[in-house]
């Protein structure tokens, strides 16, 4: 499959935001920042290879597991993007 453009919903935003807010009070900036960095790479992998993440049966998305740290991303395929719908912790309940 070709690579696909990147959509980000506004809840996959503040998801980000509540990530680095968490991190920068308990963790640092360098934490915060090592954390960002994986995540953005693991977007960046389901723009090249869309296809990479788990397909749910329970719900109408992929999951793609960030490898370093304990979030997962929630993303739909469209013909054209990658729809990125949240960053999850992976202790988090995932919305149906």
């Amino acid at each position: 499959m070709k690579k696909k453009r990147l959509e980000y919903l506004a809840s996959a935003r503040r998801d980000l935001r509540r990530i680095a807010d968490y991190y920068i009070e308990i963790a640092g900036a360098t934490v915060t920042a090592k954390i960002g960095s994986e995540i953005g790479n693991a977007i960046l992998q389901i723009a090249e290879q869309p296809e990479i993440g788990r397909k749910l049966e329970t719900a109408p998305y992929r999951q793609f597991v960030v490898s370093q740290y304990p979030f997962v991303i929630l993303y739909r395929l469209t013909p054209t993007a990658a729809r990125i719908i949240r960053v999850l912790h992976q202790a988090q309940k995932k919305p149906h």
